[in-house]
């Protein structure tokens, strides 16, 4: 299994599909409006990109550098792809590109009331199988908390903060910006 990414382009044949399982993959709360991803994306922002194994579609990845800290904001398999060894492939890949950084995400806080309760539970087991550990830390955005997982180190409230201002820009960082609370 041979996996490679591929800047996002909307010449890609699998341009729609990317956006459409953007779509399905990740609630309101979770999505930046589709056209600041593509304004993004036309103004040369590198990071998001289609996945394929040689040239079959299995999904995409949205990631950001910022010193030595990768931040996957986005990454989905295809629902066709799924469980069949693609996200453990990608991060491996992610590592083997990242090779000295620290590469953290969000993921949903665990929290048994929530609908999506087990799917939670597997997702932080499936990056805990793959390296990742707790951060230690909460980002509380407007309307959810999300638990904050790192590969490769550990991160403090100062970089999760910068990194966010870094991302967002000082004015909307500061204003909107999410609260980084210690657990």
């Amino acid at each position: 299994m041979t996996i490679n990414f591929r800047p996002l382009s909307e010449k890609d044949a699998n341009y729609s599909n990317v956006f459409d399982l953007y779509e399905k993959a990740f609630s309101d709360a979770q999505r930046v409006p589709p056209q600041i991803l593509r304004y993004r994306m036309r103004n040369g922002k590198a990071g998001f990109n289609i996945i394929y194994e040689h040239d079959n579609w299995i999904g995409f990845i949205y990631n950001v550098e910022y010193m030595d800290i990768v931040f996957v904001q986005f990454f989905a398999i295809s629902e066709l792809c799924r469980s069949r060894g693609y996200g453990s492939k990608v991060m491996d890949l992610m590592r083997e590109l990242h090779s000295g950084k620290r590469i953290v995400l969000n993921i949903e806080e665990l929290d048994e009331k929530a609908e999506n309760y087990q799917q939670r539970i597997k997702r932080k087991a499936f990056y805990e199988k793959n390296g990742f550990e707790p951060s230690g830390y909460i980002v509380k955005e407007s309307a959810q908390r999300l638990e904050m997982l790192v590969q490769g180190g550990v991160i403090t409230k100062q970089e999760i903060e910068e990194m966010y201002k870094y991302l967002m820009g000082n004015i909307l960082g500061f204003l909107f910006g999410p609260k980084v609370i210690k657990i």
